[in-house]
């Protein structure tokens, strides 16, 4: 992959990156403002409101995991080949998912093992 697709693709991700960390900060005080509230009235939404908290911030911490890893690949200089098969990732599929580590195929072969 060419070096200003590379820098584009860099720059998305950490604008993106941005994002999650903000997005993720708000989750984190939501988190703090719902456990220091001990009034209230139905525990199951009490329940129901940490138990979206914890999944939101769980999500926001994987997709930044996803995009370091893909920032680093970026700066090692192996961007944009799957990590199973070694060939190139699909250029669409980049696009739409710069972070994404894997071909499409092999991607569904990796789905298709955990669904089993």
């Amino acid at each position: 992959m060419n070096t200003i697709k590379n820098e584009a693709f860099y720059n998305k991700l950490k604008t993106r990156r941005g994002e999650i960390i903000r997005t993720l900060e708000h989750v984190q005080k939501e988190q703090r403002t719902v456990a220091e509230n001990k009034e209230w009235i139905d525990r199951a939404a009490y329940e129901s409101r940490c138990q979206l908290l914890d999944s939101l911030a769980d999500w926001y911490v994987h997709e930044t995991t996803r995009i370091d890893d893909a920032l680093t690949r970026i700066t090692k200089g192996r961007y944009g080949s799957c990590l199973g098969c070694l060939e190139a990732i699909e250029p669409h599929r980049l696009e739409i998912a710069p972070d994404a580590a894997f071909c499409a195929e092999c991607q569904k072969i990796r789905e298709e093992l955990t669904d089993s």
